[in-house]
């Protein structure tokens, strides 16, 4: 029995291997015990001539599978969300939905060089699995750390915070609102993050973390490239094919960045790369200055960090974006508080009305190129309300203030357009006539978060979103939700 399980765990990997199914080998070899690994292939024969180097069965045995972890997470959601027609759209006002949810393994393939592999199943793709990260890691160079793959973007703080089991909330804050998550409404003008959480890309990754106990020395130095932030989802360019030799033409509806990365391509979408960097300033205790009372003075924990990048997101050359953050996090009197701000600029190009405020569009259709601007912050605060409950392991309160702005140009809604025999329900148009506007959204959030297990964790919030000032379409109310959360990881 036990030869024949070696010989189908052989025949498996060799197949996965013959067919390129790299994942689907590194599977055979978490699941098939190491015994039977080791002993799948027999040793090379007496007087077998070395020389034609190891065999796959002896570079499968130096891999130390014993070492790899199987790790995700999901999370079953509730919300009740009001009113029922906030603006244009009607709202499902009960609704219930699995979200956030990663499977993945990660252990060493040599000594100093492990391998990551997740997937992520969005809401939105019914159930298909997408690669989410995939990194090789090489860390035998003392207080460096290199990455090449798809890897998380270090850029602040809570981007890297993209699983439900990190993150204290139900809800994001809006300046990292994820599209596969309820955590923002659009309206037209209205702010929008410039990236949101769980940004991944593929490049290279460089981290150093100097050992000085200096002040001014930051605690970790991260320089990246990676292909960068693409168009808007409704511009795909795929790869060419013996049908298709040619490039699609920027689309009368405009050109936009593709802030919710929902392009999850595994190629690059343009000819730019995109560059950016992260440092981080572990400051310790730090204290507050008079006229607070000397015993309550001290902030504990306290870490900066700054952050940078900068590309071009479209193939025709011009479309920029650049933005810039910072964060800072401390615990003070058992009350533990994170704030971020960030900056960002983009470019974009939308179609020309035929004139100021009209209802259709200039012909022919040309596109006019502006920019805007993106910033925002969030101030969060946890504190503890039960620490040894009867049931679980703690519960914590949970209080978020954030606001987003935009200052950009005043387009124009036109429903029911078609361009060269495309027909688009809406379109965003602008005219030069048109003034620059600025636009802001804010966000109060009220939360517990009730650690039940080790596993298992329960989130109750309450959000209100204040929309008077988010768009210049008359009629916008403000929007409101109470939510619930059961969140799983492993």
């Amino acid at each position: 029995m036990l030869r024949t399980v070696k010989r189908a765990s052989l025949r498996l990997f060799t197949q996965a291997v013959t067919f390129g199914g790299v994942k689907a080998a590194l599977l055979v070899l978490l699941l098939v015990p190491a015994s039977a690994r080791a002993a799948a292939v027999a040793p090379p024969a007496s007087g077998a001539g070395s020389a034609q180097g190891p065999t796959v069965g002896e570079l499968l045995r130096t891999i130390p599978v014993d070492s790899w972890r199987l790790s995700g997470s999901a999370s079953l959601n509730w919300r009740n969300v009001g009113p029922k027609k906030p603006g244009f759209e009607t709202q499902i006002q009960n609704e219930v939905y699995l979200a956030d949810m990663y499977f993945g393994f990660h252990g060493p393939l040599l000594d100093g060089v492990p391998l990551l592999a997740e997937f992520q199943i969005p809401t939105g793709s019914q159930g298909q699995p997408n690669l989410y990260r995939f990194y090789l890691q090489y860390e035998r160079i003392s207080n460096w750390n290199f990455q090449l793959g798809k890897f998380l973007v270090p850029f602040g703080r809570y981007n890297e915070l993209y699983r439900p089991d990190m993150f204290l909330t139900v809800t994001r804050p809006l300046l990292y609102a994820s599209p596969d998550s309820l955590d923002l409404v659009v309206r037209l003008n209205s702010p929008r993050p410039v990236f949101s959480s769980g940004y991944t890309d593929i490049g290279a990754r460089a981290s150093y973390y100097p050992s000085s106990a200096r002040v001014f020395v930051p605690s970790e130095a991260t320089l990246y490239v990676v292909n960068g932030l693409s168009e808007s989802a409704n511009r795909q360019r795929t790869f060419p094919t013996p049908d298709n030799l040619g490039i699609e033409p920027p689309p009368p509806n405009g050109v936009s960045m593709d802030f919710g990365h929902e392009n999850n391509n595994l190629a690059d979408n343009n000819n730019n790369k995109a560059i950016g960097g992260r440092v981080v300033y572990a400051l310790g205790s730090l204290n507050l200055p008079w006229p607070i009372p000397e015993g309550k003075r001290d902030l504990n924990g306290v870490a900066l960090g700054l952050s940078g990048m900068y590309g071009e997101f479209a193939l025709e050359p011009g479309m920029l974006y650049k933005m810039v953050g910072t964060d800072l996090s401390f615990e003070y009197e058992g009350i533990n508080v994170s704030a971020e701000y960030v900056y960002g600029f983009t470019d974009l190009k939308s179609p020309v009305e035929a004139a100021a405020s009209s209802t259709t569009l200039v012909s022919p259709t040309y596109l006019l190129k502006q920019s805007e601007e993106q910033n925002g912050y969030y101030v969060q605060a946890s504190f503890p309300i039960l620490k040894h409950p009867k049931y679980g392991q703690r519960v914590t309160g949970v209080l978020v203030f954030n606001q987003m702005f935009r200052s950009g140009p005043l387009l124009d809604l036109l429903s029911n357009q078609t361009v060269n025999g495309t027909l688009f329900p809406s379109i965003a148009a602008a005219s030069p006539e048109n003034p620059r506007i600025h636009t802001r959204i804010t966000k109060l959030t009220a939360a517990l978060n009730y650690q039940i297990t080790e596993h298992f964790i329960g989130k109750f919030e309450y959000s209100y979103w204040t929309m008077n000032h988010a768009s210049t379409v008359s009629g916008t109310r403000d929007i409101y939700q109470g939510a619930f959360s059961l969140v799983m990881s492993f």
